[in-house]
């Protein structure tokens, strides 16, 4: 596990270098009510100030409003300015003009997709970068939407595990709840980070470290630990299989 106040600090303190090193005004933060948009939201505005984060709360079908309202509350408690905008008129704009009837993860990228837009087109009026809330477990599968919620300017939390989050969260003073909630990135009915993928993230890290830190075969992973060989596949095969999301996209080499 890491040093949470060291990688508190390394965090903060990268913040404020790529802030003032692209020469912009603040962040524009997605603040979605869950626990990683809560903690980078919390983060930039102990780096930056308060002053120099703007939230953006964007609700689409099926977004809890209990998560809305957390969203809400969070940016009043760390006196951040903020606005709330349902992106459900463009999904459904974008919907009529589809020549298919898209299936649920089509439809769900697609408001993943809507919000970077949104998100972009603030963060250009307000001259500020966007601010990401990934994290390595997601990266490393490849869970996150290619040019949605992975387009970001920046992404602090980009190397820490899903299960390090937590102690992050406490060292800062985040409010129990965000914590404690189900992880989800609520983009159709029912939907959850872990019955998604299949694997709790406890189960996740141990996997990704000992494969991606470690280096170790699926073969070791099993041998050496309870975690069965099919879940270990099967989360091996995630990581091998997005590794396009992590990495610029191909092009021919032309300057031999």
């Amino acid at each position: 596990m890491v040093d949470v106040p060291e990688v508190v600090a390394r965090m903060e303190g990268f913040l404020a270098d790529s802030l003032q090193s692209a020469g912009a005004e603040g962040y524009v933060v997605g603040v979605s009510g869950g626990l990683d948009s809560a903690v980078v939201t919390r983060l930039a505005a102990r780096a930056v100030g308060s002053d120099s984060v703007y939230g953006l709360v964007l609700p689409g079908r099926p977004s809890s409003e209990r998560h809305m309202a957390d969203a809400r509350e969070l940016c009043t408690d760390l006196d951040i300015e903020y606005e709330q905008r349902s992106i459900e008129p463009i999904v459904d704009a974008f919907d009529e003009q589809l020549p298919f009837e898209p299936g649920q993860r089509t439809l769900g990228n697609v408001r993943a997709r809507a919000r970077m837009v949104v998100e972009y087109a603030v963060a250009n009026e307000h001259d500020s970068l966007v601010l990401g809330a990934g994290n390595r477990s997601e990266s490393l599968l490849g869970y996150f939407t290619k040019y949605g919620d992975g387009a970001v300017d920046v992404q602090p939390m980009r190397d820490l595990y899903k299960t390090e989050i937590p102690g992050v969260a406490r060292y800062i003073d985040l409010d129990e709840r965000f914590i404690e909630k189900t992880p989800t990135a609520e983009l159709w009915e029912g939907q959850t980070d872990e019955s998604e993928i299949g694997v709790a993230y406890e189960t996740i890290d141990r996997v990704l470290r000992r494969l991606v830190d470690e280096e170790q075969t699926g073969a070791e992973i099993a041998d050496q630990t309870d975690i069965d060989r099919e879940t270990v596949t099967h989360l091996r095969e995630m990581w091998q299989s997005s590794m396009h999301k992590r990495s610029r996209p191909p092009s021919p080499d032309l300057r031999d």
